[in-house]
């Protein structure tokens, strides 16, 4: 392995805004990054190979590496087993744990390179004689809950240029470099592998799916017709096409096929459980931590109620809404990331 006085960080491109700014600031800072681009999917945009191309014509070389069948395996596929089971997965946490970052550190140790980065928003600190992810806390745009499954021992290798830019800052710095107003343009997709809407992915590649059944309300009242369990999410509002409203989505009942709605406080949780656990740092039973139920939501104090090997449990001081089985429940000490599970029990009391 080289030193870390190495200059060369290897450095996960895939020709967005943010992974081209990451690589222009690592060079305006003194590093030499070397950018990876990890085939994952067949089709790729043309903003995209235009930025990759402006990389390397101002002296960033690019390689690729082949991930296409990684991905389908690690990520892909376990994104319709959980669909089919009825639960609401987040696809990048396990993509970056089992194969973006996996890939990038293999790339990495095979040409003796130290340090590892990419572009998303987020940071590395001091914590506890280690080393931690950090929220970065301009602009909104924290990714830090993306990378709780990320393993410790990787964290002091990896470097993330954006920790202190907010999104347009990053537009204008790759517009700056370019000179191209149409090169600033576009954004990371919410699930970069499916090319239209989730429902049309769903009908063509669901192996199972139960079909159309009742809307129910917690009272026993019949309220409709549901398109299949696996197109709705708990504490889900819009796209129910119900008068009488608002109706929430409060839970799914798979063994009748039904859609279980009540009003907004019917969907509120105190106690969340959670498994698939991954600790980058040491978390003790009865602490407060900061938790975060999906990517977009603010945090909120908890105590780690239950822990154990497997599986975990926090108690919120105030009861949250749209709390949904197959995403991710991250712990925070204040804004340093700690790790986190996948959830699987809500409990309204």
């Amino acid at each position: 392995m080289a030193s870390t006085t190495d200059r060369r960080v290897l450095l996960g491109v895939s020709g967005g805004v943010d992974s081209c700014a990451a690589a222009l600031l690592l060079r305006r800072s003194g590093y030499e990054p070397i950018g990876v681009r990890l085939i994952l999917k067949e089709k790729e945009d043309r903003l995209d190979e235009a930025r990759l191309k402006g990389l390397d014509s101002l002296g960033i070389p690019v390689v690729e590496v082949d991930g296409r069948k990684a991905f389908r395996s690690s990520v892909v596929e376990p994104f319709l087993e959980a669909y089919e089971r009825g639960t609401t997965p987040n696809p990048c946490v396990l993509c970056n744990e089992r194969v973006k970052f996996r890939l990038l550190f293999e790339e990495a140790d095979r040409r003796e390179i130290h340090l590892v980065g990419t572009g998303h928003y987020a940071g590395i600190t001091p914590y506890r004689g280690d080393s931690a992810i950090i929220r970065a806390e301009i602009g909104g745009k924290d990714q830090s809950y993306m990378l709780y499954r990320l393993p410790s021992e990787w964290l002091d290798r990896l470097i993330f240029p954006l920790e202190k830019l907010s999104k347009p800052e990053v537009r204008d710095l790759v517009f700056r470099e370019f000179d191209d107003e149409e090169l600033r343009s576009g954004d990371s997709q919410d699930i970069c592998f499916i090319p239209g809407s989730l429902d049309s992915f769903l009908d063509e590649n669901l192996r199972e799916e139960a079909g159309p059944g009742p809307m129910i309300s917690l009272y026993g009242d019949v309220l409709g017709r549901h398109r299949g369990l696996c197109r709705y999410t708990e504490g889900q509002r819009k796209g129910l096409g119900l008068g009488g409203g608002p109706w929430f989505v409060v839970r799914k009942d798979r063994a009748e096929n039904a859609l279980i709605l009540g009003r907004e406080a019917d969907t509120s949780v105190v106690r969340i459980g959670f498994s698939m656990l991954k600790w980058q740092h040491k978390v003790n039973e009865g602490s407060v931590y900061m938790i975060q139920h999906r990517y977009r939501s603010a945090p909120v104090p908890a105590v780690l109620s239950r822990l154990n090997q497997g599986y975990a449990e926090v108690l919120l001081e105030k009861p949250a809404k749209g709390v949904a089985p197959g995403q991710s429940l991250v712990l925070y000490d204040g804004p340093c990331l700690l790790g986190g599970g996948i959830i699987d029990r809500v409990y309204s009391r």
